[in-house]
């Protein structure tokens, strides 16, 4: 959809600001009508509030139906309002304000919130995004399996660079990380197991397009704590596909278990599944708006 076609100042606008998420505050309620105002928004209802009230307001919105969801917050709230969305339908506009901030980050690179919403507002382009499904829970840009998921829990220490205060908040989960293997299925003929299976999506995925109809799988061996603390750095900057442990593969639906309950994180969020689930990919997942190519810094 052309830019032309999203006419913003005709639709109805939900906001949901979570405040608990570290990247935003009370604050931020009135800053996001302001940059409304001047782009031309006046149909608009605003929910602001602690982690604790954030179900609450996704309840209200949907009963207010807004054709244009905006989200601020960390990946959690980002992910549920993407859920959301895939439901009632309508665009979701999601922006950073917490500290991984995965699917905004893939979608608006490093903009600060305010200068996204601006750009969005300024000059919008719809885009459909395609996904992957874990039983009810939908992601739009990664699901990580097994021990690299536990890399998560520390991830504020590793965004500020303190790989040392990282690994000393973790020493038990490193004590136990290695002691069970993902079992995974691709395919009849792809099975295997392996430390770490990274399901990665068209979004952000350098090997596939938006239109071919599948996820991209890692397949991911270490064998000790110091070749994960690599793969994880290496991770955050892109390079980790070159790495001669990683496996790369297609697919449209994987199996995983493990005799333990297997570490599970969607679009940066913990997800609790057991010891075994089916990723399964998810054509038409929800829509975003995005700011045009000009707009994109």
């Amino acid at each position: 959809m052309k830019s032309s076609d999203i006419r913003l100042s005709e639709l109805k606008f939900g906001v949901i600001i979570n405040t608990s998420s570290g990247g935003c505050d009370s604050e931020s309620e009135a800053e996001i009508l302001e940059v409304f105002r001047r782009a031309g928004v006046n149909d608009c209802k605003t929910w602001c509030g602690q982690s604790d009230q954030i179900e609450q307001s996704f309840t209200e919105a949907a009963a207010h139906k807004p054709e244009v969801l905006v989200v601020l917050g960390g990946d959690g709230t980002i992910r549920t309002a993407a859920e959301a969305c895939h439901q009632h339908g309508g665009y979701l506009i999601p922006l950073p304000g917490g500290t991984m901030n995965m699917l905004p980050r893939a979608l608006y690179g490093d903009l600060s919130w305010q200068d996204a919403l601006t750009n969005t507002l300024n000059d919008p382009v719809a885009r459909t995004l395609s996904g992957g499904r874990v039983a009810d829970h939908l992601f739009f840009v990664a699901a990580v399996v097994g021990a690299a998921a536990l890399w998560a829990e520390t991830r504020e220490s590793l965004r500020e660079g303190d790989m040392v205060d990282a690994v000393e908040k973790s020493t038990a989960a490193f004590q136990t990380m290695f002691d069970t293997k993902i079992q995974y299925s691709i395919s009849p003929e792809e099975t295997g197991e392996a430390e770490v299976v990274a399901v990665i999506c068209p979004l952000i995925s350098e090997n596939m397009l938006d239109s071919e109809q599948g996820l991209e799988v890692a397949v991911i061996d270490v064998n000790n704590v110091a070749g994960l603390i690599g793969l994880a750095t290496a991770a955050a900057f892109g390079k980790w596909r070159d790495d001669k442990r990683v496996t790369l593969n297609k697919a449209s639906r994987i199996a995983v278990q493990s005799i333990k309950d297997i570490p599970l994180f969607l679009d940066g969020e913990r997800v609790r599944i057991g010891n075994k689930a089916e990723i399964s990919f998810v054509p038409r997942g929800t829509e975003v708006i995005i700011p045009g190519r000009t707009n994109q810094q």
